[in-house]
This record gives structure tokens, sequence and C-alpha cells, in this order.
């Protein structure tokens, strides 16, 4: 008999990320390799209080995020948006984005990307390089700039 592909997921299903820069952390949950998912790739992402994430564009791809926790600023194509606990927000193909957290509590939200995770390995590149850390750690320490 088969094993069955896993259905349900929480932070301790997957490794925990955060950015060098200590501005964002990220875990990807749902992928072809976790589950055998072909047409969703899906995750949790939190930006830290006082800081900005960086700019991304994803060519060929749409982005979908909720917003599960904080409140803050998407800035999609230099155009800002206001965002809070309970929004939903499109990220239209290719445009350039970044998340703003001028709050003093975390900004949290799910992104799901329409497309199978081993035919994004840029995105699976740059997280690579990012620090695995454990669920409900501290922040690591701010890069200049930040």
């Amino acid at each position: 008999m088969s094993e069955q592909p896993k259905i349900v997921y929480n932070l301790g299903n997957s490794q925990l990320i955060e950015s060098l820069d200590g501005t964002m952390r990220d875990v990807v949950m749902v992928t072809s390799e976790s589950c055998g998912s072909q047409q969703f790739s899906t995750g949790l992402f939190w930006v830290r209080p006082g800081t900005r994430g960086h700019e991304d564009h994803h060519p060929g791809q749409e982005e979908v995020y909720y917003i599960f926790e904080g409140k803050g600023e998407v800035v999609i194509e230099g155009l800002s948006h206001v965002i809070q606990k309970g929004d939903m927000v499109f990220i239209p193909d290719g445009l350039n984005h970044y998340l703003t957290n001028a709050g003093p509590e975390t900004l949290g939200l799910c992104w799901v990307i329409a497309k199978k995770w081993t035919d994004m390995p840029g995105i699976a590149k740059e997280l690579g390089r990012w620090n695995k850390i454990t669920p409900g750690s501290d922040w690591g320490p701010l890069k200049e700039g930040h």
C-alpha cells in the first residue's frame, strides 16, 4: 500500500526561515515535493514590525495573500495599498511588489502561487539562502539600512 500524501500542515511540518537582513520570515508548506501538488505552492510569511520587506517580482506568476495578523501596506508598481487582518491581496503577473510594516505588531500572511514549486527554481534558490530558525524564536539582528 502506498503512503497517503500529506493533507494538513502546521509550522512543525516545514522549516521556518528568516531573510538575511532580518526583516522577513517564510515557511514553504504545500509544494510538489511535500504533497505532490501540481498546481499550487503556498506557505506563511511574516514581516518584522517597523520594517520593509525587499522588492520582488515573479514573471509568469500571479500571487494571492491572505492577511492573518497585523496591518501594513503592500506596494505594487509604486502604488501603496493599506492591508490588515482579514484582507485578501492579488498580485498580478510579474508586477514589482513589497510589503511594509510600520506598526508594532508582526504582519503575517498566507501566500499562494498557482504554480508547481519545481517550476519556480528562482524563488527556491533565494529562500535556500535564508537562515533556518525555530518557531517562536526572537527576530535576528537587523542589517544596516532597515
